[in-house]
């Protein structure tokens, strides 16, 4: 009786906790192999990155000797890589979007740093934080976001003091 009560527990306690190590689990791994592309992918270019962020499927980097910054998104078929010079960025801004459901709770449907360049020959460049289409959940991609547009700012500021 007490071994079959024994047994029971455990099978109870490990029906609970199994599955949270092994989502734990899935997730760094996802993240890890996230990192190990962008890795590969950054060392070809040769730049030094000072920061970096990996998270769900994106990187972003800042490499200051260079004056650059890369940012990667990783899809199926095919990578978004852009390799952009700060000298040439003329503005980094900050783009939400919000949408409020039949339930009234409004949710945030994407994130994204828009680009714009001094010369009016490139177009602006889109680098997308989080958007509800590509499937993964919210994670503190606003103070991301924010992060990386201040980051972003500052730096051309510093590269616009430096040309004059």
């Amino acid at each position: 009786m007490k071994l079959s009560f024994t047994l029971i527990e455990i099978l109870v306690v490990s029906s609970v906790f199994v599955p949270f190590f092994i989502f734990i689990y899935k997730g760094l791994n996802s993240t890890s192999k996230t990192k190990q592309k962008a890795e590969k992918i950054t060392k070809l270019s040769g730049f030094v990155y000072k920061l970096k962020e990996v998270w769900t499927n994106k990187f972003i980097g800042l490499a200051e000797d260079d004056n650059m910054l890369t940012y990667i998104q990783f899809n199926e078929d095919k990578h978004k890589i852009f390799n952009l010079k700060l000298s040439e960025i003329k503005s980094c801004e900050l783009i939400t979007n919000y949408k409020t459901g039949k339930d009234k709770v409004t949710r945030l449907q994407y994130l994204d740093l828009k680009i714009a360049f001094y010369s009016s020959l490139k177009e602006e460049v889109i680098l997308n934080f989080f958007n509800t289409n590509d499937g993964f959940t919210e994670d503190y991609e606003m103070l991301r976001v924010e992060k990386w547009n201040n980051i972003i700012n500052k730096n051309i500021n510093i590269a616009l003091k430096k040309a004059s």
